[in-house]
């Protein structure tokens, strides 16, 4: 039991790792959305439903700084939902929070909705663009009418130079941190196969699904992230 709670700790310090280099900012990216969804949700009791939950960050974040928030988290990869679970657990928030191994099309039928929500680096692993559609109108679908959403993503246009400059730049972090030039260059090569599309496409795909008042709040190389309002 031990040796699989240091599996998980080193997992989970192995994901937070690649994590803050891969987003400049990281941290103070989920500071923002806690300050988003606290403007908007003040002291009262609210269900937070989160998109892609695998890895914990967004609890171990949010959770311990506002003890009248409960948890659903819903994410395909069962190994990355131990480490949510290994978070959940650590940092005492087992009883308001709710693990779910699937897409939001396995969350259980219910008429309750949530307060807020957020999918955060989700979207640019969704090729097709009727599929990222679908999932954002799932969403909106468990939203009450009025309740924020928070989207982070990938952006850019796949074949522009703007777009090779972002990633010669998110090269670098890992560059400069001590990866070696040969893993460093097959990773531009990987990050190439998740299926990128413009800032625009994203608001555009955001008011398809409708959400309004959309305002892109963060910006750290190759990522972006947006607020809006169901």
């Amino acid at each position: 039991m031990k040796n699989d709670a240091t599996q998980l700790l080193q997992k989970s310090q192995a994901y937070e790792h690649n994590a803050r280099i891969s987003v400049p900012g990281y941290d103070i990216l989920f500071s923002m959305i806690q300050a988003y969804f606290r403007a908007q949700l003040g002291v009262h009791q609210a269900s937070i439903l989160i998109v892609g939950a695998g890895g914990g960050n967004e609890l171990s974040a949010w959770g311990q700084f506002n003890p009248k928030w409960s948890f659903t988290g819903v994410d395909p990869s069962e190994e990355m939902l131990q480490i949510a679970s290994y978070k959940a657990t650590q940092c005492g928030l087992d009883s308001r929070v709710q693990l779910i191994q699937g897409t939001i099309d396995h969350l259980p039928a219910t008429t309750r909705k949530f307060d807020a929500a957020s999918c955060i680096l989700v979207l640019h692993f969704i090729e097709q663009w009727q599929e990222k559609l679908a999932l954002l109108q799932n969403i909106h679908e468990q939203l009450k009418p009025g309740k924020p959403f928070v989207l982070v993503s990938a952006y850019g246009q796949r074949d522009s130079e703007e777009l090779q400059d972002r990633i010669k730049i998110w090269q670098s972090f890992f560059l400069d941190v001590g990866y070696p030039q040969a893993k460093v260059e097959d990773m531009g090569k990987v990050i190439m196969n998740i299926s990128f599309i413009s800032d625009q496409q994203i608001e555009q795909l955001l008011r398809e699904s409708g959400f309004q008042h959309i305002t892109r709040f963060f910006t750290s190389g190759l990522f972006a992230g947006w607020m809006c309002h169901a």
